[in-house]
């Protein structure tokens, strides 16, 4: 935003600065309207016209610098920049600043830009007097372009301003305008701040008129008006207080807050989305071990096994040690040593083992039992063998090493969902802060500026939230992002309503 003073002034002789902008769309007459204040200042006439930005019909003539484009083509904005306009009178200084119009045919990324040059233009002034909308008065109904400008308009004044908000009329007199200030509502200007202002001396060459005494008189009739009303609206400027644009700077931090929690909002759904589709992986995993681990869970084996079993009894029986027969019972004649041998061996199995040992060195030259084993592998006893047949138990080792395996991996998988729930429980605490963090932007942004537009303001992130839901392939992900949306939305959409009126 660039400042062209008119006239210097030393610093010491300034006792009040006022500061100005002038608001509306491309085509209502801004740019005249800073023309018509050049010439207040500087003595300007119509025959000597002082031109502070180039028209149609009349090239700049102050030397100051401005921002027009092609000023031939009316349908779109010729102020490309914000500029200021500084002129003085006796000892105060009147900084106009000139915006960009709005609603041309350049359409609404340009819209955009430039209602975020008139923001910063508003904000960076510092301390604002009045803000002067600029109305063709000649329009009998509001034209859609006029309703695209004072939506964005409404959407971009902070309330604290609008006891300051100013109109001025143009290409009409109070008799002549045709303009319904009602179309301006729910804003309401007292009658004292709106201004009527024909601003025919720009509308064709001095050629055309200069010569038609007719026209002459009309013209300077005109002009003469003119001047009075902006004498007036001078006057009326001096008495306004200055109101702090401290509002527009919250307006923007809570404007672009809120967009970057959105665009965060996205970034962490799409990392939910990550963790939720590792989980599912993860739960399909541990679903196909658990069928492994219930498969290989039966490992044990039961199986009937013969033993043989030694009794007591009240006779003597010639037993093998080595296979546990009773080779002969009641034997009549029994031998001392083969008495005192079996109890011994019956009681000490570890002896009976070494005895086994021993004989069968001998065994080689001893006569063969019935059984065919030697007969020094006997001895008598008062026991008898029994048969029995017990059930044992058995491990079938690569089963069981598989049920092993299976289940360190159910353990590590668990382990690891365990952590991805931790995780998605993270996001989704994040994303609840975040949410929490937008709507609270909302309300506090509907309190600095109760007819701000955030269905507009947001429709373009809302779309791009939307279709990006719409590829989220984890249904959980999906769901939670398709609600967030809605909470949103709905907040957006109850905060844009609460704000229209008339």
């Amino acid at each position: 935003m660039e400042s062209f003073e008119s006239e210097s002034l030393p610093k010491q002789d300034i006792q009040k600065e006022i500061n100005i902008i002038l608001l509306g769309e491309t085509g209502s007459g801004k740019s005249t309207l800073i023309n018509y204040l050049t010439n207040y200042f500087h003595n300007g006439k119509p025959g000597n016209l002082k031109i502070a930005i180039p028209t149609k019909h009349h090239v700049a003539t102050e030397g100051l610098k401005h921002h027009e484009d092609n000023v031939q083509d009316a349908s779109k904005s010729q102020t490309r920049a914000c500029a200021v306009y500084n002129f003085r009178k006796q000892d105060t200084i009147f900084n106009f600043i000139d915006t960009p119009g709005l609603s041309d045919t350049e359409g609404v990324v340009q819209d955009d830009f430039n209602i975020q040059q008139i923001m910063g233009a508003a904000e960076q002034s510092g301390l604002l007097t009045a803000i002067i909308l600029v109305i063709n008065g000649t329009q009998a109904r509001a034209t859609v372009t006029l309703r695209n400008t004072l939506c964005l308009l409404r959407s971009s004044i902070p309330d604290v301003l609008l006891q300051n908000l100013v109109v001025v009329l143009t290409n009409c007199s109070a008799a002549s305008v045709n303009f319904d200030m009602s179309h301006l509502k729910p804003w309401t200007v007292p009658e004292a701040n709106v201004f009527h202002m024909n601003n025919c001396a720009f509308s064709r060459p001095v050629s055309q008129w200069i010569n038609n005494e007719r026209m002459k008189k009309a013209v300077e009739k005109e002009w003469e008006c003119s001047m009075e009303t902006i004498d007036e609206l001078i006057q009326n400027l001096t008495q306004l207080g200055g109101k702090a644009t401290e509002a527009f700077t919250q307006m923007r931090m809570k404007r672009d807050r809120i967009k970057s929690q959105l665009h965060s909002v996205l970034l962490e759904v799409k990392k939910f989305q990550g963790l939720q589709n590792e989980l599912d992986v993860m739960k399909i995993t541990q679903k196909s071990i658990s069928t492994d681990i219930k498969k290989y869970s039966d490992y044990k084996r039961t199986k009937q096994v013969e033993i043989t079993e030694f009794e007591q009894c009240d006779y003597y029986s010639s037993i093998c040690s080595v296979c546990s027969n009773a080779c002969s019972e009641n034997v009549a004649n029994v031998n001392p040593f083969q008495l005192i041998i079996g109890t011994v061996l019956n009681a000490f199995p570890k002896l009976n083992m070494a005895f086994n040992m021993i004989n069968s060195f001998l065994s080689f030259s001893e006569p063969l039992c019935n059984c065919n084993h030697p007969l020094n592998r006997h001895y008598n006893a008062k026991v008898r063998p029994v048969k029995k047949t017990n059930t044992v138990e058995e491990i079938l080792q690569d089963v069981k090493n598989a049920y092993d395996q299976s289940v360190r991996k159910n353990e590590e998988i668990q382990s690891k969902i365990g952590n991805l729930d931790s995780d998605i429980a993270a996001v989704k605490y994040v994303l609840d802060g975040k949410e929490a963090e937008i709507l609270q932007c909302c309300h506090e942004l509907k309190n600095l500026c109760s007819q701000f537009n955030f269905v507009d303001e947001l429709q373009g992130i809302f779309d791009i939230m939307e279709r990006d839901a719409r590829t989220l392939t984890s249904t959980v992900a999906r769901t939670d992002a398709e609600k967030r949306i809605r909470n949103i939305k709905h907040v957006a959409d109850t905060l844009s309503s609460a704000g229209k009126g008339g």
